[in-house]
């Protein structure tokens, strides 16, 4: 038994059974489908988007993944596979592979502290809730800078003398004292409001906002404790420790939709990406070994053995080119050439697929992408 659809006025004709393979959908299920059939020419009609159907009807008959048109926009795509009812996990993977979000947010049933969890989270429902959202990224901004600032040679030495004790009224400890104290009620409050205590930890924001204090209170305890502001630089762990507070840049993902696009880009791209790193890989290699064995014997040789020539391969494929490893020889110069040019070809290879991901990311996530 063969079923007759009619897309404004594009017909579609395939057996019954292909349909009721998918029995909770609008054409697989008869009591669904029974308001649009046409008993005079004893077929289905809809008055719908017809390039879209084609796609879903092509699912119908060989199943797998949604595939959108290319000429069809993201959100008609989406109405008509809603419309149709296709099955949710279809849906949420063309959502996924579209950029959408397809996960809801979960809030706290205390009513108390779902006001105080929408203050933190969604600076866009409320004043109060976007003037604490200006002050964290202000705070932060102020934190980054401080970082930088204080490693310039003439603060080198204002707020830390050899063998001199701490200066906790110096205006850098200061500072940063205010901006750690934000941030450890920040993490403390939406710790304590937050809807589930394990789904917290699982947000990298959130790990974050913890990492970004701790190197502070180690350092402070480490400068108590020994009451020399020498401590606080006295090992390399604790070096290491004052580098992380760079992490804090990463809160402001949090505010930036562009650093979200860039993280959603990246994310849908490590497919893309991990291709480019094998085929990197095996360049470096191959180019290495070139180099290698067309400089052995020549004079002044600055390639002294393969893994020697992995820095140069890697600098001269990205275009870098620092100078501090160079071809001398004929041949040398040749294989420099050739590695030059299939790096440019090489870093190419990812481009297109980071750059369709990031428009799609980009339109969902300010609504300029929308079909009117």
């Amino acid at each position: 038994q063969r079923l007759k659809i009619n897309v404004s006025g594009q017909c579609f004709e395939t057996h019954l059974e292909v349909f009721e393979r998918h029995p909770e959908t609008l054409l697989g299920n008869r009591e669904k489908r029974k308001q649009f059939f046409d008993k005079a020419k004893n077929e289905l009609f809809f008055d719908r988007h017809r390039p879209s159907f084609e796609a879903i009807f092509c699912y119908y008959q060989y199943g797998g993944r949604l595939k959108r048109p290319m000429h069809v926009p993201d959100d008609v795509f989406l109405d008509e596979i809603l419309f149709y009812q296709l099955e949710q996990d279809a849906v949420d993977e063309y959502k996924k592979s579209e950029g959408y979000t397809t996960s809801e947010a979960q809030l706290p049933t205390n009513h108390f502290m779902k006001k105080v969890w929408m203050l933190f989270e969604y600076p866009e429902t409320s004043n109060a809730a976007f003037a604490i959202a200006i002050i964290s990224v202000t705070i932060t901004l102020i934190s980054i800078i401080l970082f930088c600032v204080e490693t310039l040679p003439k603060f080198a030495h204002t707020h830390c003398e050899k063998h001199d004790k701490p200066n906790f009224f110096d205006p850098f400890f200061l500072i940063e004292t205010f901006c750690t104290a934000w941030f450890t009620f920040e993490a403390i409050v939406r710790f304590l409001v937050s809807p589930s205590k394990l789904e917290f930890w699982k947000d990298f924001k959130n790990i974050v906002d913890v990492m970004a204090i701790i190197p502070y209170y180690v350092t402070l305890f480490n400068v108590v404790s020994t009451m020399s502001c020498e401590g606080a630089k006295s090992s390399a762990s604790l070096a290491f420790l004052r580098v992380i507070r760079l992490i804090r840049i990463f809160k402001l993902t949090k505010h930036s939709v562009g650093l979200q696009v860039l993280i959603l880009t990246f994310k849908a791209s490590l497919e893309g990406l991990g291709l480019f790193l094998v085929a990197l890989c095996v360049c470096l290699l191959v180019f290495s070994s070139a180099i290698y064995y067309a400089e052995l014997g020549t004079k002044s040789s600055q390639i002294h053995s393969i893994p020697d020539a992995f820095w140069w391969a890697i600098i001269t494929m990205t275009t870098v080119g620092y100078g501090d490893k160079v071809p001398v020889g004929h041949l040398g110069k040749v294989v420099g050439a050739a590695c030059a040019i299939t790096g440019v070809l090489t870093l190419a290879i990812p481009v297109p697929i980071i750059t369709g991901h990031f428009n799609r990311f980009y339109a969902h996530k300010t609504g300029r992408g929308r079909h009117v």
